[in-house]
């Protein structure tokens, strides 16, 4: 007959994220924001350490960029005023003095040819304008040399800001962890520090589960390991609470196996994730589950008084040239007075005549003879009294 393929499986319920909730800044514990058992939302405060030690250092290093600011824009400005007209007033005077001297050496050269003066006058003239020319370049420099500083101490403010920059990134994303907060919605299991207490960075907070996502956890026969992907049905009973539900799309997605089977029975665990989880479901909550993979067609079954329990394991007797004939079975579910099993000899057949009644006061090799081989339904009181069955294909037999 055909059969539906189901497994039933017990398990429960579980979350599909757990997390230890840690600090990750130094300081004191000054609040504890949640109990045991509590909801939250993503995003709740969970607790709080003191941020005093941390608002102090954000607003040093914001001064001091502060300061650094007004120093780079007085740096991009140039030279201060005061000192850039002193340089420039001592190289126009530089200037000056050359062009003086240049004039006055034209004179002293005429006056020379005119035989007015002498030549050490001419010499003395020469001497004024390279001491002229030399100061002028003396003075240029130093203007050039004043003005190549500012641009030295500009690149090094702008590197100093960067640096104060990241400072303050820094000081303002410690600030912000003070405030611990639910990574998730979810359920606090437990506090794992007090209000009041010092805690190190990594210090354990509060452990909690989420309630959105959750997971139905089975153990069912290793034999369905490779046909997890043949799942066509989950239907779920959660009996303490007398709800009902059930996922049929995506189940191939949904399940997950847990690689080593129980030591003890041999199964092995199942995850089956539960998508938009019904409010009431909760994390350790008992669950009862059927879980169909499709159907399996001309399945071999005998009627369960056949089956005889010998020394040999389960077996079925047969009649075969007049005498019993055993075959070993391997026998599984029971369905309304049927037992699905396994002929692994290859003996039972259509046309095997099958010892029903009697079965287990039969042995191997015993002469039997057939008493209702054209056997019909039993329609009174008096048919039964005969010993008819009510089957076609299968026959009572007397041993001899």
């Amino acid at each position: 007959m055909d059969v539906e393929d189901e497994v039933r499986a017990v398990g429960n319920i579980q979350a599909e994220q757990r997390v230890l909730v840690n600090t990750e800044v130094r300081g004191k514990i000054t609040r504890i924001a949640v109990e045991e058992g509590m909801q939250v939302k993503a995003g709740s405060l969970l607790a709080q350490i003191d941020p005093r030690e941390f608002e102090l250092v954000l607003e040093r290093l914001r001064a001091d960029l502060s300061s650094v600011q007004k120093e780079y824009k007085k740096a991009q400005g140039g030279l201060r005023p005061e000192d850039k007209q002193r340089l420039t007033a001592r190289v126009n005077a530089a200037q000056s003095s050359l062009n003086l001297s240049k004039i006055e050496l034209q004179r002293t050269q005429k006056l020379v040819t005119e035989k007015v003066l002498s030549q050490s006058a001419l010499d003395s003239a020469n001497d004024k304008v390279r001491q002229a020319d030399e100061i002028l370049t003396a003075n240029k420099a130093e203007l050039a040399a004043g003005m190549k500083a500012r641009s030295e101490d500009i690149e090094k403010l702008e590197s100093d800001m960067q640096a104060i920059r990241k400072q303050v990134a820094i000081a303002q994303l410690d600030l912000s962890k003070v405030n611990i907060k639910a990574p998730f919605e979810g359920v606090i299991i437990s506090k794992e520090i007090e209000q009041g207490s010092f805690a190190e960075a990594g210090t354990s907070v509060v452990r909690m589960i989420g309630s959105s996502r959750l997971k139905a956890v089975l153990e069912i026969p290793q034999s369905y390991r490779n046909k997890l992907n043949q799942l066509s049905g989950a239907k779920f009973l959660a009996r303490e609470l007398g709800l009902k539900f059930e996922h049929h799309k995506n189940l191939a997605r949904l399940i997950r196996v847990i690689p080593d089977a129980n030591i003890y029975s041999g199964n092995i665990s199942v995850q089956i994730d539960l998508p938009g989880p019904n409010p009431s479901l909760f994390p350790g909550l008992t669950l009862e589950s059927t879980l169909n993979f499709g159907t399996r067609k001309n399945v071999l079954h005998v009627p369960a008084v056949a089956l005889v329990i010998s020394e040999k394991g389960t077996v079925v007797y047969i009649v075969k040239d007049g005498k019993a004939h055993l075959v070993p079975v391997k026998a599984f579910k029971e369905r309304n007075d049927f037992v699905e099993i396994e002929d692994f000899t290859h003996q039972l057949g259509p046309e095997a005549d099958l010892i029903l009644r009697g079965s287990g006061a039969v042995f191997p090799g015993v002469k039997v003879f057939l008493t209702n081989q054209d056997a019909k339904p039993e329609r009174n009181a008096e048919s039964k009294k005969e010993g008819l069955h009510s089957s076609s294909s299968h026959s009572k037999a007397s041993k001899t």
